[in-house]
């Protein structure tokens, strides 16, 4: 169609993007460029056979985001700390004065400015969506500086608005809450059939959930795979300046392992163990960065509660409609998960 507009997604083949291309895929008015630095791996062939215009681009190359941004009625703009992280790890670059997680924070905030100078020369560009967090050490009043994969994104938002004043005017604010998929993927935080050597008073078979944060600290939690398009295009769709944060449901870890066991009919227990003790296997520096993260939902809220420019879903001209987190976790391969 001659007349249909054209979004373009960085990171189409990662969680968040692949959401925002499914969902625009089934509208006929948008059509859908998706950028990845590898468009001959296998997730980036299945989205060009589903229509999806796929683009080569590195967000450490302003001239091949600039070329793959071009046309562009909305751009969707996300990046990987923990990618980078990875990255950095493999390449042993964590040996100098700086600690890992401080090398990939200005990693990612170098490469977002990358793709926000670049959008900011898109002629006709309408709507621009950047995938955030909240900044821990403003919102703390500096109390908890070191939770860079926060930070960092927080500065590129900040950057926009000081830089960019006329991207900043098309600019909306997508903050995915705690990812669900976390608790099943991840070995740090999924759950495991409990033994009777494990925790006296908990049954054997019991899936039991460690953690170190408060049980009952109300926390927005997403199924970012499935919600961020929705999120994303209700954000297009309506007027700039929104600074949303994205989630299927507000709920405590306590409510979320509730969920799971309802879901899985696996009975589930959350077992709160002391911070000293927990991950203990992470270098020094990422220890402490999730230490203080999860402090800093506790005390000032996942999303920095005293940030006026908070917009929840509910608040929206026409918020999506979403699954539960039961419904999620209903989809879940539990035989995957306890076999880990």
């Amino acid at each position: 169609m001659a007349d249909q507009k054209l979004i373009v997604v960085l990171g189409a083949t990662g969680n968040q993007g692949s959401s925002v291309v499914d969902t625009f895929l089934k509208d006929a008015a948008w059509r859908v460029r998706g950028l990845t630095r590898n468009p001959s791996s296998a997730k980036a062939k299945a989205l060009s056979a589903r229509g999806v215009e796929v683009v080569q681009a590195d967000m450490d190359d302003v001239s091949s985001l600039s070329v793959a941004f071009r046309d562009a009625n909305a751009i969707f703009v996300v990046s990987d700390f923990w990618g980078i992280y990875g990255a950095l790890a493999q390449q042993e670059k964590g040996t100098g004065e700086k600690p890992l997680n401080l090398l990939a924070g200005e990693t990612e905030f170098q490469q977002l400015k990358n793709a926000i100078d670049a959008a900011s020369q898109v002629p006709g560009l309408e709507r621009f969506i950047l995938s955030t967090l909240s900044n821990v050490a403003k919102w703390s009043r500096e109390k908890y500086t070191h939770v860079y994969h926060f930070d960092f994104k927080a500065r590129a938002s900040a950057y926009i608005e000081d830089k960019h004043q006329e991207l900043w005017a098309k600019t909306s604010l997508f903050q995915a809450g705690l990812f669900l998929s976390t608790f099943v993927d991840s070995p740090s935080f999924m759950p495991r059939k409990a033994k009777s050597a494990d925790i006296s008073q908990i049954a054997d078979g019991t899936a039991q959930f460690t953690t170190t944060m408060a049980p009952d600290v109300k926390l927005p939690w997403i199924a970012a795979e499935e919600d961020t398009g929705p999120f994303v295009k209700a954000l297009v769709q309506e007027e700039p300046g929104k600074n949303l944060i994205a989630y299927r449901e507000w709920a405590t870890l306590r409510e979320m392992v509730g969920a799971f066991q309802s879901a899985s009919k696996t009975k589930s227990e959350l077992v709160v163990v002391p911070r000293d003790e927990a991950n203990e296997f992470l270098p020094p520096d990422l220890k402490l960065e999730i230490d203080e993260g999860f402090l800093y939902f506790e005390e000032f809220g996942y999303e920095g509660r005293d940030d006026a420019t908070i917009v929840h879903p509910s608040q929206l001209k026409t918020p999506p409609e979403l699954d539960t987190m039961e419904q999620y976790f209903r989809k879940v391969d539990l035989s995957r998960i306890f076999s880990a």
